[in-house]
């Protein structure tokens, strides 16, 4: 059996919530040794579809994040453990094991995802085992079986459709070093949006050239404002400032810096109608 991997598509995720029912379902009161003893009915979500609000109102973006045990090649919660009671399996798949486990709770304070839980009543600590129990017959994880829009994919490294989904994925906080093996297509990027108005009608400006340029590594990004005169620019690069140039017919060139150290909703930018063609040109600073 080879190792095994965790494909999810963000974008294909609409927080329905099923994989964490799922896991519940299979987990909740059953035991499935030697990977794992029963989860308790509260507290613990092996599986937690996280759902994560990004800009300001108006210009408001969901992205629902799936988080579960990222089954590390490089385990900090391994590492931690005095007992030696974690163990990477043949699979891939992280196991802690219940018999060795003391409860000491190292463990949950090594792993820097979050998704190692103390069970009170077993005086152990419990996660997501990749439905280990599952797997072993052949059988895929709950929450990949489930998923209605298959956003989840379970598959051994060297399969070719995992290797193509990974192709266009990357791991969650790559930074720890911790090597996960779940692999996450869409995660958020910043982005900057606005709204173009005519400073002296007080309407929207449709159809007008908005670019941003990263004053960092002078990539380009081009959009136009819609019917409605809104504008964004997605999948930044955080902390990169960007020079946002607009451009409309019978206006003055406005220029505008903006920093993308968050999802930014930079609100109203006035357009100055051209006065006896001569263009007028704005510029301003946002921090």
């Amino acid at each position: 059996m080879g190792k095994k991997e965790f494909f999810i598509d963000l974008d294909e995720c609409t927080g329905c919530n099923l994989c964490m029912i799922a896991c519940k379902d299979e987990h909740v009161g059953n035991s499935h040794m030697p990977y794992t003893k029963e989860q308790p009915d509260t507290g613990h979500f092996w599986m937690n579809v996280k759902g994560m609000e990004r800009g300001q109102v108006p210009k408001v973006r969901v992205t629902y994040l799936p988080l579960l045990c990222q089954h590390c090649d490089n385990a900090p919660c391994m590492k931690a453990c005095p007992e030696n009671a974690i163990i990477k399996g043949e699979n891939g798949l992280v196991i802690i094991d219940q018999e060795k486990c003391t409860g000491c709770g190292l463990c949950q304070e090594a792993c820097p995802y979050d998704v190692i839980y103390m069970n009170e009543d077993l005086n152990v600590a419990q996660k997501c085992t990749g439905c280990a129990h599952l797997v072993e017959k052949g059988e895929t994880p709950r929450c990949a079986d489930i998923c209605p829009r298959d956003a989840i994919y379970f598959g051994e490294e060297d399969d070719p459709k995992m290797i193509r989904l990974k192709a266009k994925a990357e791991a969650l906080h790559p930074e720890f070093g911790a090597k996960p093996k779940v692999y996450y297509k869409g995660l958020p990027k910043p982005f900057i949006s606005g709204i173009l108005v005519d400073q002296d009608e007080e309407e929207i400006v449709q159809g007008a050239s908005i670019k941003a340029q990263d004053l960092f590594n002078d990539q380009e990004y081009s959009a136009t404002s819609d019917e409605f005169g809104d504008f964004w620019f997605r999948n930044l690069e955080i902390g990169h400032k960007y020079l946002l140039t607009v451009e409309a017919s019978g206006y003055g060139k406005l220029t505008k810096v903006v920093t993308a150290d968050k999802d930014r909703n930079i609100g109203e930018l006035s357009l100055k109608r051209k006065r006896n063609n001569l263009e007028i040109q704005s510029k301003s600073v946002v921090p």
